[in-house]
């Protein structure tokens, strides 16, 4: 059933040391028996939304409503001798009693394949695309493997149709058993159905280098080239980032993984500028929309602390970097934090509780600072041996300093999921 977030054994004889957050696996360490993996997964809840809210140019009216959901989706893994490929797939249908403009179908693939092409070369290919319409818990579970989701919106303002693609490659160097050089690059873009919320293009160079001083702790260093192109408005950025990173494996149950450097960013855009009163009396307008450009250096710092358990995990990050902003706040500084853990309490039951919150301040837009506060909890029962009784709760609320942007949202679910195979995604 659930892809539930296990923790690693603390006894695993083949612990490796933590990872710079960012860097992926090295598909040279998957050369065992070949190995198939597959799990199918169907799900019908009822659901309870209040907070609902699309984008207009009013502000927006927020609705709430009783709906129903069905959830269903799979994946597959399939390992070969020098290569792995990795496929998993998640839908969502909603239907509401009394808000039908928000019932649609929601869509998430992700498509992973690592190849060791020589003894010390190893290629990482990602493509994950998507649909969505629903703010709140969208994201929350799904299994982003590390902190580079640049084209992934993680956190929008409103319930609208969004649809994504990020495509990532990376080849790995490894020089000697401790050094490694990775070399790599991202393109992604975003569209949003509103005409008020921005779309975008954009694409991620990067390069790093990472040594490892003994089997648990490792530094590292990187280079990355990223550019925003957003649609449907004027505006682009072109960021340089630079970043050293350092991971340790504080114990067999604890890892920590950190990085630490600046970013300089060169943003173009528009902005509102007031007017000066004897001309804003003559023309009726307190505002004017200019052009802006302009040069800042920002600190960028990234912090993972994990402790595993026997029965659980718990995970701990914190991000502070400049990313392409939700739509209507464009190249911002993001500060972001999360809380999360998992419990296997039984064979049958097992709870997930996550906390979480993210600030962003727009490098140019006359744009208050966006806060929003994040929250939830699941509870995963087994009645028999493929069918489980799944509740739900997520919250979120955000601010923008203007009462016109201001929202609290909260969804409940309840219902039951089937599920066939080794590693069934249900939504967890």
């Amino acid at each position: 059933m659930p892809a539930v977030p296990v923790a690693a054994d603390s006894q695993d004889p083949d612990y490796d040391g933590p990872s710079i957050l960012g860097r992926g696996g090295s598909a040279s360490q998957g050369t065992k028996s070949a190995m198939n993996v597959f799990g199918l997964y169907a799900q019908i809840i009822g659901v309870y939304d209040s907070g609902l809210i699309a984008p207009t140019t009013a502000g927006g009216k927020q609705v709430a409503s009783y709906g129903t959901e069905a959830n269903f989706g799979g994946n597959a893994s399939h390992r070969w001798r020098r290569g792995k490929l990795d496929i998993e797939y998640r839908g969502s249908y909603r239907q509401y009693t009394n808000a039908p403009a928000y019932n649609g179908l929601d869509q998430f693939l992700q498509v992973t394949y690592r190849e060791a092409l020589l003894r010390h070369l190893n290629l990482d290919v990602q493509n994950t695309l998507g649909t969505t319409t629903l703010a709140n818990g969208a994201f929350s579970y799904f299994p982003l493997a590390s902190l580079d989701r640049i084209g992934i919106p993680t956190d929008e303002l409103f319930d609208s149709r969004t649809n994504y693609l990020q495509s990532r490659v990376d080849l790995t160097w490894l020089l000697t058993s401790r050094l490694s050089f990775d070399f790599g690059g991202d393109g992604f873009v975003v569209r949003r159905a509103s005409p008020l919320l921005a779309g975008l293009n954009g694409y991620n160079a990067r390069a790093s280098v990472a040594y490892r001083l003994t089997q648990r702790q490792t530094i590292s260093a990187s280079y990355q080239n990223t550019y925003f192109d957003f649609q449907d408005t004027f505006g682009n950025s072109r960021l340089e980032t630079a970043t050293l990173g350092y991971s340790i494996g504080l114990t067999r149950d604890w890892d920590l993984s950190t990085l630490a450097g600046g970013v300089r960013a060169d943003t173009l855009g528009l902005t509102e500028v007031p007017i000066d009163p004897a001309i804003a009396a003559l023309i009726g307008e307190n505002f004017a929309v200019v052009t802006f450009s302009n040069v800042r250096y920002l600190p960028v710092a990234e912090v993972r602390l994990i402790r595993r358990f026997k029965a659980g995990s718990l995970t701990f990050d914190y991000s502070s970097t400049v990313t392409p902003g939700d739509g209507l706040y464009l190249t911002s500084r993001q500060t972001s934090g999360a809380v999360n853990y998992s419990y296997i309490a039984s064979r049958n039951l097992r709870a997930r509780v996550n906390a979480g919150y993210n600030q962003l301040s727009a490098l140019g837009q006359a744009l208050g600072k966006y806060s929003s506060l994040q929250g939830g909890f699941q509870l995963l029962y087994k009645l028999t041996a493929d069918t489980y009784l799944d509740v739900r709760y997520d919250y979120r609320h955000y601010s923008t300093g203007d009462a016109i942007l201001e929202n609290e949202s909260n969804r409940v679910s309840l219902g039951v999921a089937f599920s066939l195979g080794e590693t069934s995604p249900v939504t967890w």
